[in-house]
């Protein structure tokens, strides 16, 4: 047990270890370049909380070294509301101190949907590339009452729309923009003499060009500093904000914990609650609600009743109960919005129908592991012991060096070696019977002839 706890031990300051230097890392970024006037940051991600992490603390970044001209290389396809709104923010405060944010679309094939279109908007300028597209930002809500529907989504979209034409510069088409939220409509550039987003006032420029690194030349020559990319935080909060993974990642880390109870290594006590521990804390950073992370909580503590029943019912409740759970982290509504804030969501993560199998898989796993983990372990110990020390009284062999009485010499004992001991002085060769076992000794006695 001391070689677990010490495995126990060096496993924790090892994801101690880990966890300083993912904070040490997310604290440091990349410096600018002395002579640079522009900060660049690239984001080719849906908007998530990683999404927002790198955002913001780019934009931070930026404040911190006193460069006014921040440029986002944007492509992705929307996200999170709430996310969303954080960057859009972030991007006022930015711009409130007399600062220039500019959001560029690019390179050729690049798009600002849903939440992206918003982020650009409230941008002090945006310029694109030909062969990309901004708009299609309606939004998708979740956890609609029966019958509220129509009204609800109603509500929702003149909401966003109202937003939409609030963070909308004067100096752009609020009525263009407004229809990408009330009609999801999109606004392409073909080329520069071709461009309906241009034409239709919903961007600032265009620049004849393809690649980020040509536009960027053209918007600050050598004035642009290092293009600065998501860093190992960002897409970890990315990684573990999808409640998918963090529902097969809970089940998981309660298996594990629960295996590891019938047959100990500690090592994977360690590994299931750190899986769940990050489920948590993905679940939190995703904005479950508190009664979908109870129900899922409960159907983990009779998954480990299942150690008392040992009939796999209690799992199966357990199993049942947190499925529940984790499909309400979909269904119920958001957290209400702070004020000034548009009601609803734009596009979460759903559940598909590959989540389904594996929940399901993992799931029936859990049942039948842990009916069979009991199983085994039953079986093993009714199991005789494969090695009894007291099987050799009995057994017969001879003497390979004298033995004095109450001092230890050696025997040969059913082909194998021993050290033994005997109550009377015996001579080398001597038949001999084992009589007791003291340890690692044998006290044996002569045979009689």
């Amino acid at each position: 047990m001391s070689n677990h706890l010490r495995v126990a031990h060096k496993t924790s300051v090892l994801l101690l270890a880990v966890f300083i230097l993912l904070i040490i890392q997310s604290s440091l970024s990349p410096p600018a370049r002395a002579s640079s006037s522009y900060y660049v940051a690239a984001m080719n991600a849906n908007i998530d909380p990683g999404a927002e992490d790198f955002v913001v603390s780019s934009i931070n970044d930026a404040t911190s070294q006193e460069i006014h001209n921040f440029i986002l290389v944007l492509d992705t396809f929307g996200g999170n509301g709430q996310n969303m709104d954080n960057i859009i923010i972030a991007i006022s405060k930015y711009r409130g101190a007399g600062n220039n944010f500019t959001t560029l679309i690019a390179p050729f094939g690049a798009h600002a949907f849903s939440a992206g279109a918003y982020i650009a908007e409230a941008s002090t300028n945006i310029t694109i590339v030909p062969g990309t597209t901004i708009g299609s930002a309606t939004p998708i809500v979740y956890g609609i009452p029966t019958g509220e529907e129509n009204t609800t989504l109603t509500k929702d979209i003149n909401g966003f729309s109202s937003f939409m034409i609030s963070i909308t510069p004067n100096y752009r088409n609020s009525n263009a923009t407004a229809l990408m939220v009330t009609k999801g409509r999109s606004y392409s550039c073909q080329s520069i003499n071709s461009c309906e987003a241009l034409n239709n006032h919903v961007v600032d420029k265009v620049i004849n060009v393809s690649s980020t690194n040509d536009a960027l030349l053209a918007i600050c020559g050598s004035q642009c500093g290092d293009i600065h990319n998501p860093g190992i935080r960002s897409a970890f909060l990315s990684i573990l904000s999808d409640p998918n993974l963090d529902g097969i990642l809970f089940l998981l880390g309660t298996f594990a914990i629960l295996a590891d109870v019938y047959h100990p290594t500690v090592i994977i006590s360690v590994v299931g609650a750190a899986a769940i521990a990050l489920a948590l804390v993905g679940l939190g950073v995703f904005g479950a609600s508190i009664v979908s992370i109870i129900l899922m909580l409960i159907g983990a503590l009779f998954i480990f009743f299942e150690l008392k029943t040992h009939h796999g019912i209690s799992a199966t409740i357990g199993v049942v109960i947190f499925i529940v759970g984790f499909i309400l982290v979909f269904s119920l509504p958001a957290p209400a919005p702070g004020p000034g804030q548009p009601t609803g969501n734009l596009p979460n993560p759903v559940i598909g129908i590959l989540t389904y199998i594996i929940l399901g898989l993992v799931g029936g796993g859990v049942v039948f592991g842990s009916v069979y983990l009991y199983k085994v372990r039953e079986t093993i110990m009714q199991r005789p012991l494969s090695i009894n020390p007291k099987a050799i009284i009995g057994k017969e062999g001879y003497l390979t060096s004298d033995v004095k009485a109450g001092e230890y010499g050696t025997a040969t004992i059913s082909s194998e070696d021993y050290t033994v001991s005997s109550s009377e002085n015996l001579q080398k060769g001597t038949k001999v019977r084992v009589k007791d076992v003291q340890g690692l000794k044998l006290s044996v006695e002569k045979m009689e002839q």
